[in-house]
């Protein structure tokens, strides 16, 4: 640092405190106050009430409200820190040390409170540090780029590459829409089952789960958790799984879709042994309770710890996921009613053909997911699995069959790394003509996705149906989508949601719960299928006609009281209308072009 800026640090903290770190000067302190603690282990006086005086509050919490300050404090912090950490790590820190200084910074900049900090950093560390020994030229840049794209940290990161795509398009197939002749699949997501759920437990435990049985007694009735589960951070009792699985069943359907996610929120206590016992209780369940094939993919929580996918050379038991694929590839094959375990072994993904023409592909979305520390190692197309995509709808297309794809994280979500969801957009306008339908989930929220040719940002060329959640986490119902599929062509022609009312089941535990339809697609909309065509002239109608922005928001939280309740006003709906039409992070063509058409119809 230059000496102007040391006689400026040692008056500033003569008379100061905390620092301002909105200047340039107070910036390069609190850089020097951090590096001193970092090497010498002294904390400076203004250290722990400048960290104090700008926390990033939950900033890793998916449910965070968007702050253009605090993501601007967020990247600073991430550079500074990532770089101290790297720079002690090359000098030999221990693990003990590098653990100690990850939970001071996490407890006084309240990323969570100091048993969530020191349980995600206690299942986080090795895997960081094989990062940081194996990665010689690593930096921030890198790091910070990666696990905060969402926030806009990405500048200067090299995320860059490219996997081989036939040339030419697939095939003009006869578009079918028939719904005389047609089968229905049924589409169940996020269960987010919690072994630990505690009826009449904490509601505002200020963790990223709550409803727990050690987080104390709630102050009032208010925050008192339900019979079934809770509108807030509370995912899904055993009891609300059974019930689910016994209203799906009053249906009849000929396929299940399950787009991931079994674990629960209680990120800071996963383990190998807690997350076999819940995955393998609850596919159990459903090969004892569904007498169709059943379909599922991983979630981003289904590791220890969560959102870490390492490559296969990854041997070290302590870091590697194959205990994972080895577990659900013996769980799945039973559901799906073959043996799927040669390529869910190398990365949790498959391919059968339940009937002729017809495949479904389930792929492993979630190595996109920025959180997931080892993009940062390597990023190319982990577990080469877009190339396999390419390649198994390649032989699709050359045997006239239609595919069906199915994944957890949707690729437009701003926390999928944004080359992944490049190439994977590719894909989808390559196969257009063979993919009939994409099934996602990961949000916990009922919404929709449009995909758009490269070269022609007006033509729809794919859409991404969201199956919502079970787990009412956050603001909603739990819920569940039936859909009508024509027989000949696959593609989809409707669907159909059902759910319950929350509020009004923990008011009466004893009473059965009350399902209803929350809506049908083609009647809400007055669309004539689900064909990427109809969607996309729905887009249009929303962009003009704002009242169906109201009804789409009410249906993204499945009619849950107090997401309804906040309302959506103008900034809110053009941010749906982004979000359906935006499918790769960075690129806002078509959200430029919809919020425009917005602003006309005021």
């Amino acid at each position: 640092m230059a000496l102007l800026s040391l006689i400026y640090l040692l008056v500033f903290v003569s008379f100061t405190s905390p620092i301002d770190i909105e200047t340039p000067e107070g910036l390069e302190l609190v850089a020097e106050g951090l590096n001193e603690f970092f090497t010498t282990g002294r904390e400076p006086d203004y250290l722990r009430e400048t960290l104090q005086n700008n926390q990033l509050r939950n900033i890793f919490r998916d449910n965070v409200v968007e702050n253009e300050d605090v993501n601007s404090k967020t990247c600073f912090f991430c550079h500074v820190i990532v770089n101290l950490l790297i720079e002690q790590r090359r000098l030999n820190a221990s693990r003990e040390l590098l653990a100690t200084e990850g939970g001071y910074l996490c407890v006084n900049l309240a990323v969570e409170n100091e048993r969530v900090c020191k349980g995600a950093i206690e299942r986080h560390i090795d895997i960081l540090l094989y990062i940081v020994d194996n990665t010689p030229d690593l930096d921030s840049t890198r790091v910070c780029g990666s696990v905060l794209q969402s926030i806009g940290c990405s500048s200067g990161n090299n995320f860059n590459w490219s996997i081989q795509l036939p040339s030419g398009g697939s095939p003009f197939t006869p578009k079918s829409y028939d719904k005389k002749q047609s089968f229905k699949i049924l589409h169940l997501s996020d269960f987010h089952f919690d072994p630990d759920y505690t009826p009449g437990g904490n509601e505002d435990c200020g963790e990223p789960i709550c409803c727990q049985s050690d987080q104390g007694k709630p102050n009032s009735s208010e925050t008192t958790c339900g019979y079934w589960s809770s509108y807030k951070e509370a995912d899904t009792s055993w009891k609300l799984v059974k019930e689910t699985v016994k209203q799906i069943n009053t249906h009849q359907f000929d396929y299940l879709y399950y787009t991931g996610d079994i674990i629960s929120h209680r990120v800071w206590e996963t383990s190998i042994e807690r997350n076999t016992k819940s995955l393998s209780q609850i596919y159990s369940y459903m090969k004892k309770k569904f007498n169709v094939p059943v379909f599922p993919v991983l979630g981003n929580h289904e590791p220890n710890p969560l959102d870490q996918w390492p490559p296969l050379d990854v041997q070290d038991e302590i870091i590697s996921n194959r205990w994972l694929f080895e577990l659900v590839a013996k769980l799945w094959s039973p559901l799906v009613g073959e043996d799927i375990s040669e390529t869910v072994l190398k990365g949790g993904y498959y391919t059968v053909s339940p009937k002729a023409g017809f495949r479904i592909i389930a792929i492993n979305s979630n190595p996109c997911y920025s959180y997931n520390w080892w993009l940062v190692l390597n990023d190319v197309d982990p577990y080469g699995q877009l190339q396999w995509l390419a390649d198994t709808l390649l032989e699709a297309e050359k045997n006239d069959e239609r595919v069906h794809i199915l994944s957890h994280v949707p690729s437009g979500t701003s926390e999928c790394l944004s080359v992944w969801a490049r190439e994977y957009s590719k894909i989808v306008e390559r196969f257009a003509n063979t993919i009939a339908g994409q099934f996602v989930g990961h949000t916990h929220q009922d919404e929709f996705y449009v995909y758009y040719n490269c070269s022609d940002d007006t033509q729809a060329v794919g859409a991404a149906f969201n199956g919502a959640a079970v787990t009412p986490w956050i603001e909603s119902n739990p819920s569940y989508k039936i859909f009508d599929v024509d027989s000949k062509s696959f593609n989809l022609l409707d669907y159909e949601e059902w759910t319950f009312n929350l509020t009004l089941a923990n008011s009466q535990p004893s009473a059965p719960l009350e399902w209803y339809k929350l809506y049908r697609f083609t009647e809400a909309y007055e669309v004539d299928n689900l064909s990427p065509t109809e969607v996309n002239k729905l887009l249009y109608k929303m962009a003009e006609n704002h009242a169906l922005l109201d009804d789409y928001y009410k249906y993204r939280y499945r009619n849950g009281d107090p997401g309804v309740e906040k309302g959506c006003d103008d900034s809110c709906k053009k941010k749906s209308l982004c979000k359906i039409a935006t499918t790769i992070t960075g690129d806002d063509t078509q959200c430029r072009r919809f919020t425009e058409l917005y602003d006309r119809g005021q």
